[in-house]
């Protein structure tokens, strides 16, 4: 598989078929891709958090993926506590492709590192989930629906194994609904948008967390918005809890993300082996 993916021309950034793929800020999307994102700025439920990702391509659809995260958690009658979570090392590996149908799907692990954190915020036992991410543009809908075009979907769903602890096993599942007013300018009516406006995606994203010991699940719900250009990406998106398990209050996240394949296509945005 390595070898065939070897010889395979590279992808743009976030591209299959017709359609370019925002890189989500809640959840994972499927490309295997050289990107940076710094920072992600969290606020939610009475809780701070600054993360660090950088994802490097080894072959051309083969990632891995590093990130680490600041936590700054302040609960209303209880102590302040700070410090580095866990390092999580995320390999990802893109799987199939089918451009004319605007549809990728990946597969991959996420490795929370136990004990590489602050004894303060982070566990001292590693965590392991294998995932599947997929995502799919609509660009093939017939004439008739030729305004629903413009959406797409991506998900993810992992089966989190922590590696010790009484922690239950659980099965965390998201992705996104997105719209993009690029792909409606572009590929299916011009609408006289400006160079801002264009290049904007409104999205919800959705993130849960289900444990197997039937305990509920918890998660957000996230409507915002992206704004792609060349080499870099903003985004901001409003977080709401499902339910009184899952946090109080609405939260906010926001994110500078940059394109490093576009950046530097000819050395750090190409894969260390099989790049062209």
């Amino acid at each position: 598989m390595f070898a065939a993916m070897a010889a395979a021309p590279l992808q743009a950034h976030g591209v299959i078929g017709q359609r370019f793929f925002p890189a989500t800020i809640t959840t994972d999307d499927p490309f295997a891709a050289d990107e940076l994102a710094f920072p992600t700025v969290t606020f939610f439920d009475h809780e701070t958090a600054v993360d660090f990702d950088y994802s490097k391509t080894i072959l051309p659809g083969f990632a891995i993926e590093l990130g680490m995260d600041h936590v700054n958690s302040h609960p209303p009658g209880e102590a302040r506590e700070r410090g580095f979570d866990n390092l999580e090392i995320a390999p990802s590996l893109e799987v199939y492709r089918n451009p004319a149908h605007e549809f990728i799907l990946s597969t991959g692990l996420e490795w929370q590192v136990g004990g590489t954190g602050s004894r303060s915020v982070a566990e001292r036992s590693s965590t392991y989930t294998p995932t599947v991410k997929f995502g799919k543009g609509f660009g093939d809908l017939p004439d008739g629906l030729k305004y629903l075009r413009p959406l797409a979907v991506t998900g993810t769903v992992g089966y989190a194994i922590p590696g010790g602890g009484d922690e239950p096993n659980s099965i965390e599942w998201g992705g996104a609904i997105e719209y993009s007013l690029l792909y409606l300018q572009n590929n299916v009516r011009d609408q006289g948008f400006g160079k801002f406006v264009s290049h904007l995606t409104p999205l919800v994203e959705f993130a849960f967390s289900s444990p197997t010991d039937g305990s509920g699940t918890t998660g957000t719900i996230n409507p915002g918005v992206i704004w792609s250009g060349k080499y870099v990406q903003l985004a901001a998106e409003a977080m709401i809890p499902v339910n009184r398990a899952s946090g109080h209050g609405t939260g906010f996240i926001a994110q500078l993300h940059f394109y490093i394949d576009d950046l530097f296509p000819h050395s750090l945005g190409r894969p260390i082996f099989g790049g062209r």
